[in-house]
């Protein structure tokens, strides 16, 4: 518990900061964590200052980064901040912190496991690196351990909110999602965010920052995670020199965040979305904040919204002559899953469905889509999966009315598809899940949501030897996720194969940052018998390197923890 909370206050302190961009448009708080409770900064600012100095090391400036390639535009002038490589923080520190933090998000209730919403932020944000990369814009073309592996998360929230973490960590609030119009929209917010990341502003920001700062910063997260749970909980917390750390913070942000409107609006165009996406999706935003500005923290106010930089994207996208970029179908679907996210509990289920059934009533065929779509998702929560099988039957419907002539990308959805399998499933027509969702596949190739479709189709019918070696091969590709070990455990499990199924459980947990969980597994796997001479030989060696990574671990956050023998 103390490291997590310890981890928490170090990642709300980088991301408060006044570097990464809040967007929003209630007074609603970054999502808590249960943790917290009755939370009080002053008993953990020694810790807090320790983590501080540990993150202050030696400059890490690169003279292999590329050179940045940036088009002049007439009559518009931006702030150049220096180089991005001229920080305190590395990039293999900035990953390792990024890493820990979001340790502690994943677990948290508010964290959402939603795969369709996953899959389509993280295609968009892949679309968007390739054109940095393409650009040489900032750190993008990075090569190894100082290469940025972004990933997008979404947080259960109704608030307009986005923010970028150490590492290339991306987070979106489903409020986010459900407010944009176009995924052009979406997209100029995740462009923004990439230029923060790309230029290096948390990392070049804790050059600057001194321990104080960072621990007047991380009182207000604190203050902000407490006030939303407890209301009564954080104002003893947000009061003190709050006020001095935002007036110092507010003239840097402004540079910061012109710095991230030109960067994002140099990815958004060039990789063919609507450059009109980002000005009118701040004005909109701009209007909502400034009827809820009575209502706004501080902490949110220290990355302001100007007039001046609503004109600055506006005249950039006067510059530009682009046709109308029509509107993926499935972003569509994606507001509807978004929607349903951030509903809460099931008792909230009444409201949505009458939410979802004025969507499908209106004339518009994109309000149709997410109507009947969510119609379908409140339907297969209830368990009638007859009539969600109906309602998605007429989303598709509405698709297949609205897409061009002859387009099969946009005749098909991978929200729509995953959805059929998963209808398939509760049905007990498994052949028909399986092959609806190796069909996505092949289309799909990175889903996670359809890859997870497959997977429980196989365990369902019985083919736990496919299941298994798919995992298997996908946990060597990508041995840091952690949802291809849960699954490979269950699978395991199934094929009543117990110490690969502790050992699978271990990884998962090691990835969670719960090591003394991650190497009491290992241990059950390593005395239960029945593996063969490599499969224990890796589990040994997993087994010590996950003592001796957790021994560090505790080193490093000041701790004295013996490691489990």
């Amino acid at each position: 518990m103390p490291q997590r909370i310890l981890a928490c206050q170090l990642i709300l302190a980088l991301a408060l900061g006044g570097v990464c961009p809040v967007y929003a448009a209630s007074g609603t708080p970054p999502p808590p964590a249960d943790v917290w409770g009755d939370v009080s900064v002053e008993g953990n600012s020694a810790a807090i200052a320790n983590i501080g100095r540990a993150m202050q090391s030696p400059d890490a400036q690169s003279s292999n980064l590329p050179v940045r390639s940036i088009n002049s535009q007439s009559n518009i002038v931006l702030p150049d901040m220096g180089d991005p490589g001229g920080d305190a923080l590395n990039r293999v520190d900035e990953r390792k912190y990024g890493e820990m933090i979001m340790r502690e998000i994943r677990p948290d209730p508010d964290y959402s496991n939603d795969l369709p919403i996953y899959d389509f932020l993280n295609q968009m944000e892949r679309r968007l690196i390739q054109t940095a990369k393409r650009l040489q814009l900032g750190g993008a073309n990075e090569q190894g351990s100082g290469a940025y592996n972004f990933e997008i998360f979404v947080v259960k929230d109704s608030s307009i909110n986005a923010f970028a973490l150490p590492g290339g960590f991306i987070g979106f609030h489903t409020g986010l999602i459900v407010s944009a119009e176009t995924d052009s929209e979406v997209a100029s917010v995740m462009g923004h965010e990439t230029g923060h990341v790309l230029q290096r502003h948390l990392a070049r920001e804790l050059d600057k920052q001194t321990t104080n700062m960072m621990i007047a910063l991380a009182g207000m997260a604190l203050g902000a995670l407490a006030a939303s749970r407890n209301p009564n909980a954080g104002v003893g917390i947000m009061q003190g020199g709050q006020a001095l750390a935002v007036n110092n913070q507010l003239s840097y942000s402004r540079d910061a965040e012109r710095e991230a409107d030109r960067v994002g609006f140099q990815i958004l165009s060039a990789s063919g979305y609507d450059v009109n996406g980002a000005p009118d999706f701040f004005q909109r935003l701009q209007r909502a904040t400034g009827i809820m500005d009575n209502g706004v923290p501080a902490y949110v106010r220290t990355h302001p919204l100007t007039t001046e930089r609503i004109a600055d994207m506006q005249d950039r996208a006067r510059m530009i002559k682009q046709a109308t970029v029509p509107t993926a179908i499935e972003f569509y679907f994606i507001k509807a899953r978004a929607r349903f996210e951030q509903s809460g509990t099931t008792s909230g289920m009444y409201d949505l469905k009458n939410t979802f059934e004025s969507l499908s009533k209106q004339s518009a065929p994109g309000k149709q889509m997410e109507g009947f779509y969510g119609l379908a998702l409140v339907a297969q929560r209830q368990g009638r999966i007859d009539q969600a099988e109906s309602y998605l039957q007429q989303a598709r419907n509405v698709a297949h009315a609205s897409s061009a002539p002859g387009s099969p990308i946009q005749r098909q959805s991978l929200s729509l598809d995953v959805t059929a399998s998963e209808l398939a499933l509760a049905k007990g027509k498994y052949e028909d899940a399986l092959q609806i969702a190796q069909a996505t596949m092949r289309a799909y190739p990175q889903s996670y949501a359809a890859s997870v479709a497959m997977i429980n189709a196989e365990l369902k019918l019985g083919r736990t030897n496919d299941a298994i070696a798919w995992l298997k091969a996908r946990t060597k590709t990508q041995p840091n996720e952690i949802l291809w070990w849960g699954l490979l455990s269950k699978a395991y499990d199934q094929a009543q194969n117990v110490p690969m199924r502790h050992y699978a459980l271990g990884e998962k947990y090691a990835l969670e940052g719960a090591w003394p969980s991650a190497i009491e597994q290992l241990k059950i796997a390593r005395s239960s018998g029945g593996s063969d001479f490599y499969q224990a030989s890796t589990i040994d060696a997993r087994l010590r390197d996950m003592q001796r990574r957790y021994q560090e671990e505790m080193k490093d956050l000041g701790k004295k923890k013996p490691v489990p023998l």
